[in-house]
């Protein structure tokens, strides 16, 4: 079962508005970011199926962990980003990129 990613949303009162950007990676050094203050979370616009979903999985954290005022390492927030993707793929469940 695929489900559509949405181009925006919240947790909690922390908003996130999905977009892709080129370059992301060799110009910032990162495949996503999220920035608190603009709510862009960004994802590098070349990447693409698991390195995408993972990049997204980990970003996403990054909502959680500012919404719910977090200490959590960034080594461990790719873990716990990935740890729930790879259930999610055992269930059957993809992410839809698709516009």
């Amino acid at each position: 079962m695929k489900i559509k990613i949405p181009k925006h949303f919240k947790i909690g009162a922390t908003e996130a508005n999905v977009s892709f950007r080129a370059f992301l990676r060799g110009d910032d050094g990162y495949n996503g970011v999220y920035n608190v203050r603009t709510t862009e979370l960004e994802l590098d616009a070349a990447l693409v199926g698991g390195k995408r979903d993972r990049t997204f999985g980990h970003e996403l954290m990054e909502v959680i962990k500012e919404n719910y005022e977090l200490e959590i390492p960034e080594k461990d927030m790719s873990c716990i980003a990935n740890g729930w993707l790879e259930f999610l793929w055992q269930l059957g469940i993809e992410f839809d990129w698709e516009d």
